[in-house]
C-alpha cells in the first residue's frame, strides 16, 4: 500500500467530520487528532492539519496546525511509511468546536474535488514520487507558519489539495495542488521581500 493513500469506501470530506464528532472534550491533543484519524496515512493527516489554514479561523491558528505538517512532509520526504508526532508537538490543544466549524465549511469544497478525483497519473502515486511530493510539502509548510496576513492561504490550500490527489491517487489533482502551492510561495516570497525592503527603507 502506498504510503500517501489507502482508499476506501468512506471519502475524505466525511471521514475527517466523523474524527472530529469523536472527541467530547473542549481541547483536543493534536495527538489525539492524529490518533482518531487511524491507518489513512499521510493524505489525511496533511489535509486535517492544512485545512484550518485554507479557511479564516483564529488568529495563531496557522501556527500551531502548520508545524505538523511542516514534520509530516519531511517524513514524507524521508520515506517514514506512517505520521509521527513528536511529544512537545503532540500535546498541543486547539478548541474542538473550532476545528469542527472549519471542517464543515471545508468540507463541500472537498466534496466537489472528490467527484473529479479517480487514479490517474498513478507515476506521482510511486515511493519515489512520495518523497519528492514530501519535500514539496515541507517547504509549503514553512510558508503556511510565516506570521503574515494572507500569505498562508494559498500554499495551504495547495497542500490540501495535493493531500487529496494522494488519497485519491490521482496524479492531476497532485499536479494541479503544487501548481497551487507553488503559486502560494511565490507571493509569500514577495511579501517577505517588500517586507524587508520597507524595513529597510523605513529605518536604514
Amino acid at each position: 500500500m502506498r504510503l500517501g493513500s489507502k482508499r476506501t469506501a468512506r471519502k475524505a470530506s466525511d471521514a475527517l467530520i466523523e474524527a472530529l464528532q469523536g472527541f467530547t472534550q473542549e481541547q483536543v491533543a493534536i495527538r489525539d487528532l492524529l490518533a482518531a484519524i487511524g491507518d489513512r496515512a499521510f493524505g489525511l493527516v496533511l489535509l486535517l492539519f492544512a485545512l484550518p489554514n485554507c479557511i479564516p479561523g483564529p488568529p495563531g491558528l496557522g501556527s500551531i496546525l502548520g508545524m505538523p505538517v511542516v514534520l509530516f512532509g519531511i517524513q514524507m520526504a524521508r520515506g517514514r511509511a506512517a505520521p509521527h508526532l513528536p511529544e512537545f508537538v503532540g500535546r498541543r490543544t486547539v478548541r474542538r468546536e473550532t476545528l469542527l466549524t472549519i471542517a464543515e465549511r471545508g468540507q463541500p469544497y472537498l466534496q466537489m474535488l472528490e467527484r473529479v478525483c479517480r487514479p490517474r497519473l498513478l507515476v506521482l502515486s510511486t515511493r519515489r514520487s512520495e518523497r519528492l511530493i514530501g519535500t514539496v510539502i515541507t517547504t509549503l509548510a514553512l510558508a503556511i507558519t510565516v506570521p503574515l496576513p494572507l500569505t498562508n492561504f494559498i500554499p495551504a490550500v495547495g497542500v490540501a489539495i495535493m493531500a487529496l490527489g494522494l488519497l485519491e491517487e490521482d496524479g492531476v489533482t497532485i499536479l494541479f495542488g503544487l501548481t497551487v502551492g507553488l503559486i502560494g510561495l511565490g507571493i509569500v516570497i514577495a511579501v517577505l521581500w517588500t517586507t524587508a525592503v520597507v524595513f529597510h527603507l523605513a529605518f536604514g
